[in-house]
């Protein structure tokens, strides 16, 4: 009888230390938190890549590599978002990278997209809107039209176009990237009033608002969730953007659902593809100005394409 308790005993303890050793590698399948001990605090390590646009971002404290990694364990633990958030990224990464190669910008900004937005047309309690998070009067000063019929910013195309201008603004400025990528948070004036003001030269030793402290690690968190997919559990599939047509307004649209359903789709269909397009009219307001609406392919509209479509 004793025999028999003590079996059961240990087996039940067995059991036990393989459910918490379990339970601990589901915990961390998708996120390994690498740690060091030293002056009896933890210090997570470095990243191995702390590069980004070719320059070093430096981890001088315990907030930035708790910025770092806390971006990193927030994506890896929710899987199901992540994955989702990880096929938003093949989708639109490549379109952007090539329009950063157009302004000469490095390509590690198509990261800021995805921090500010998970490329979705959000608007956040500041009513900054779209993949950039654009305000209004920035976006204005960027180019971007935004008034009762459309608002750029929910487009993905131009909102890029506009959030490059500011990078190279931001650069001509303060002739680095990294500082560049800070003042996309910050304001190019906050990051100029930051050094007059504490007499600063490094970025690094800026003493920032917390939301600008955490935004470079946070970028390089998103980098390397992407660029090393399998350190976190996770793998990337190809995505591609859907191959649409596209029509160019270069005269007023007074009805945009006739004009849908001449176009062999609905309105709904229309704002879908052009979330930019606000209401059901479209008025050209500048001589020689014009506007690119896509829509995607049908049956019903080949042979209209062929006619009346530029692609």
């Amino acid at each position: 009888m004793k025999k028999r308790l003590r079996i059961i005993f240990f087996s039940t303890i067995t059991l036990l230390v393989l459910f918490v050793f379990f339970t601990i590698i589901q915990k961390n399948k998708h996120y390994v938190l690498h740690k060091e001990y030293r002056h009896q605090t933890f210090n997570e390590q470095i990243p191995l890549n702390n590069i980004f646009a070719d320059e070093t971002v430096h981890f001088k404290n315990q907030a930035a590599y708790t910025a770092f990694y806390n971006e990193l364990k927030y994506n890896t633990q929710k899987n199901k978002s992540t994955t989702l958030l990880l096929k938003d990224a093949m989708i639109w990464l490549p379109v952007i990278d090539k329009i950063l190669v157009q302004y000469k910008i490095p390509s590690d900004f198509k990261y800021v997209a995805m921090i500010e937005s998970n490329f979705k047309n959000v608007v956040s309690s500041k009513d900054a809107v779209g993949f950039w998070q654009l305000k209004e009067n920035t976006a204005r000063e960027l180019g971007l039209e935004i008034n009762d019929e459309v608002d750029q910013r929910l487009d993905p195309i131009k909102s890029t176009h506009a959030a490059c201008k500011f990078f190279k603004q931001a650069y001509k400025e303060f002739d680095s990237w990294t500082v560049s990528a800070a003042a996309y948070n910050r304001g190019i004036a906050g990051i100029q009033k930051a050094f007059a003001k504490q007499e600063k030269t490094d970025y690094y030793d800026l003493s920032l608002n917390a939301e600008t402290s955490k935004y470079l690690y946070k970028i390089l968190a998103a980098k390397d969730l992407v660029e090393h997919p399998s350190k976190y559990g996770l793998k990337l599939y190809r995505w591609q953007k859907e191959p649409v047509r596209t029509i160019k307004v270069t005269s007023d649209i007074s009805d945009l659902q006739l004009f849908a359903k001449n176009q062999g789709t609905s309105y709904y269909v229309l704002q879908l593809y052009n979330p930019w397009i606000l209401s059901n009219t479209l008025t050209i307001k500048k001589d020689g100005a014009s506007y690119t609406i896509e829509l995607p392919y049908s049956r019903a509209t080949v042979k209209k394409d062929s006619v009346s479509t530029g692609k």
